[in-house]
């Protein structure tokens, strides 16, 4: 499509011209040259009615272009200006317009014939030395083809001169030349030679015939530049070739050797990795590990650097590093070793990572030992000590309710006389009233204390191991929870529902009750203070042969991520509360042990079920 500078052009064309008929009619004025005609004097329009000389000598014209077919022209008085009038292809109709516009449009259509040239050449001479085959044939047919595109070119000869070879020159005239035209060839840097173009006649050259011999000097220096390269690469080709022999007998050594490090490397269990600077994985003997991607994410699950990370100490101070490092209830050793460049400097760290969870469980249920073999002494220690007093307390304080049985009597007599008998403070009918009701509660207190004292002791009890004890669960659950019922209130309120034909089974108290402890405990401590409710329910079903024990609180729930984890040793939710996460590990294996197994029910914000199942072997 035209731009707008074509659309431009086309009406200033219309409007410098106008058309006749061969009756010299009107068919088309334009306005520029109609304005134009007015300023001398000229109406255009009114010509035909017109006597004067320009008008007679305009019409002889016409006639003499029609007769001739070929232009014809008409001076315009007192002026140096003509009008030129066209025969066009059909015989009746006529154009006209002045010289010096025609003169322009000739001009125009003769440079765009010269562009068309320069185009064509160039054109040309791209598709010549794209289908190089003899170099020689080749620059002959560029000389040829850029001398077609010269204004004049039977006047002009081109010669191409490329080191000290001469392409084209044979067609030099061997008279002397008078003007002359070059570019040089030059690849980077270096001058390969140069096209001249020469003229038997002093025509001289146009500035856009200087621009085409550039760019065929340019096109002809890419030419030797791809030649060059070629040649050069082919030399490489060769010495690369030789190389790569000698390369591949040696990469199938190393590829050997490799495999077989590889083999040993991966058949150690721990995770062994080597990282930069940045703590990129750079490579590694486990596939889940890989070698690429952050060190901390893809050993720890982490968004950001470990901050007890012992490679930073080995990237500062080039020295060997261990530390332990936990991550998700789970325990590692680390150690680092810092890998040192030709500076000296240490530029990568291999670490290894063992999982030492297992070792920390034993360690952690080892010390658990220690307390509660400590704890069991201890507690047999206190219960004695508080036994002894609340022996007497509650001995005396028989004695002091029969003694008051017997004084009662004498009391009553002494205060049928004396109607204003106080005793401690306290007239004597309240007196009277109250005594017994405070002996009686004494008592209860001393027996119950008594009773805890002796659920210590049996608690204390050594556990020798051994599932040989007939269990019954309700006696536990009844005579067992009393020890934590006041820490267990200070969150929830304690319900029991027991199973009333519940057999026995052949187990550990001393586990049994841990287990119960343990897990009445966590469910408490799930529950809004206030507002909790733990369920402790047995029963038996006689299809399974199994007892069930169910722990229910309303509690705040888990999440499906927290029911996956809680039985592995040390996973916690509550580490900033004490917890160790040992609890359900413990218990877990407890049932375990048993032949039991425990199933979970929870969702957040719903509460949580603990179903265990206890097999009843007869």
């Amino acid at each position: 499509m035209l731009g707008l500078s074509g659309y431009r052009f086309i009406k200033e064309l219309c409007d410098n011209i106008a058309i006749i008929d061969s009756n010299y009619t009107l068919l088309y004025n334009g306005e520029l040259f109609n304005k134009s005609l007015t300023c001398y004097g000229i109406n255009f329009s009114c010509l035909s009615s017109s006597i004067s000389n320009f008008a007679a000598e305009f019409y002889v014209q016409v006639k003499k272009a029609k007769s001739s077919n070929q232009p014809a022209f008409v001076s315009i008085p007192e002026t140096d200006n003509k009008i030129i009038i066209v025969p066009s292809d059909n015989d009746d109709i006529f154009i006209i317009g002045f010289e010096e516009h025609f003169k322009w449009i000739i001009n125009i259509e003769h440079q765009l014939k010269e562009r068309v040239k320069e185009l064509t050449c160039l054109y040309e001479i791209t598709n010549t030395l794209d289908k190089f085959d003899k170099i020689k044939e080749v620059f002959e047919n560029c000389t040829e083809i850029t001398r077609l595109a010269f204004q004049d070119p039977e006047e002009t000869f081109v010669m191409i001169e490329i080191g000290n070879n001469k392409y084209g020159s044979r067609c030099l005239p061997s008279t002397e030349t008078h003007d002359q035209l070059c570019s040089e060839i030059n690849v980077g840097n270096e001058n390969k030679g140069k096209v001249c173009v020469f003229t038997k006649k002093k025509i001289g050259f146009l500035v856009e015939e200087q621009k085409l011999l550039n760019e065929i000097a340019g096109k002809i220096s890419t030419l030797i530049e791809k030649e060059e390269r070629k040649h050069y690469l082919e030399k490489q080709q060769k010495i690369l070739t030789a190389k790569n022999d000698v390369l591949m007998k040696l990469t199938e050594e190393c590829h050997q050797k490799r495999e077989n490090l590889n083999t040993f490397f991966k058949a150690i269990t721990d995770k062994i990795y080597v990282i930069d600077s940045d703590y990129n994985i750079v490579m590694s003997n486990k596939d889940e590990v890989g070698e690429s991607g952050k060190c901390y994410s893809k050993i720890f699950n982490r968004q950001s650097q470990c901050c007890e990370c012992p490679a930073v100490e080995s990237f500062i101070n080039g020295n060997n590093t261990f530390k332990d490092v936990e991550d998700s209830g789970r325990y590692y050793m680390l150690r680092a070793y810092p890998i040192a460049g030709s500076d000296g400097r240490t530029e990568r760290v291999l670490e290894v990572c063992r999982d030492i969870t297992s070792q920390k469980y034993l360690e952690a249920q080892l010390i658990q030992s220690y307390k509660l073999a400590s704890l069991g002494k201890l507690v047999a220690g206190v219960a004695h000590e508080i036994n002894n007093p609340n022996t007497f307390i509650l001995g005396n304080l028989k004695i002091v309710q029969e003694a008051f049985e017997d004084i009662f009597p004498i009391l009553d007599n002494h205060f049928y006389k004396n109607n204003n008998l106080n005793i401690a403070r306290l007239d004597y009918k309240t007196f009277k009233e109250n005594i017994s009701i405070l002996i009686t509660d004494m008592i209860n207190g001393a027996n119950r204390t008594k009773k805890i004292v002796a659920d210590l002791r049996n608690f204390a009890k050594k556990d020798d191991g051994s599932l040989v004890e007939e269990v019954d669960l309700n006696y536990i659950i009844k005579n067992n929870l009393t020890l934590t019922q006041k820490q267990i209130k200070k969150y929830t309120e304690l319900q029991i529902e027991l199973c009333s034909y519940l057999p026995t089974f052949k187990g550990s108290v001393n586990k049994i009750e841990q287990v119960l402890l343990n897990m009445t405990m966590n469910a408490a401590e799930a529950t809004e203070p206030g507002k909790g409710i733990v369920k402790v329910i047995t029963d038996f079903n006689k299809t399974t042969n199994e007892i069930l024990l169910k722990i229910i609180d309303n509690g705040i729930g888990m999440s499906e991520a927290v029911i996956k984890n809680i039985f592995d040793p040390f996973f916690t939710t509550k580490r900033d509360k004490g917890g160790t996460g040992l609890g359900l590990s413990i218990s877990y294996g407890i049932i375990k042990e048993l032949g039991g197994r425990i199933e979970v029910e929870s969702k957040l914000g719903s509460g949580t079920t603990f179903t265990i199942h206890i097999p009843v072997k007869s």
